[in-house]
């Protein structure tokens, strides 16, 4: 029973660094072409959201545009109840394929003092951020500009949370090792 827990949150833990551990997406390569491709833009006007620039890699961790702003702004704000900032006790944890940490942050004091403290590892490490409680768009844009050049994506951290017991952030999540 333990050593199914154990992958489940090897898997659970690499599809989310795999998914959020670029900045760029890459595009698309045609295998086959029968001609009767039609354009994706006739389609765009139901769903209301600017997606064709919503989803363009950004050259540094902080540029905002108004377009990504909006589309934040339908995501957020971004809560995880199960999680409160607070005291972590480091833990030995096996993640092997687990290939970029990851950190978990929210928008508090906290947070703030444990990115400024930890900045220059966290980037040598190149981990990912994950913020898992942020209220709006201007918030976690702060927080970007004083995580960069680190990644920050804004996330509910529920599933995290269960699958490693976890009640409280900031923490840090390598492949070996979960600390403050």
């Amino acid at each position: 029973m333990t050593a199914m827990l154990h992958v489940k949150k090897t898997v659970f833990v690499m599809t989310l660094v795999m998914m959020y551990a670029h900045q760029g997406l890459a595009k698309p390569v045609v295998i086959f072409d029968n001609g009767k491709t039609q354009p994706l833009t006739a389609y765009l006007p139901a769903v209301k959201l600017p997606v064709q620039n919503a989803f363009q890699a950004s050259t540094t961790a902080t540029t905002f545009n108004a377009d990504r702003l909006q589309v934040l702004a339908h995501s957020l704000p971004v809560t995880t109840p199960e999680l409160t900032p607070g005291k972590v006790l480091p833990k030995a944890v096996s993640i092997p394929y687990l290939e970029r940490p990851v950190f978990i942050i929210g928008a508090d004091a906290l947070s703030l003092q444990w990115l400024q403290q930890h900045r220059e590892r966290l980037n040598t490490l190149h981990a990912v951020g994950w913020v898992v409680n942020v209220e709006n768009a201007e918030q976690l844009a702060q927080l970007k500009q004083q995580a960069a050049p680190l990644e920050l994506v804004a996330l509910s951290g529920s599933e995290l949370a269960e699958q490693f017991g976890l009640s409280h952030y900031p923490v840090l999540i390598s492949s070996a090792r979960m600390e403050q």
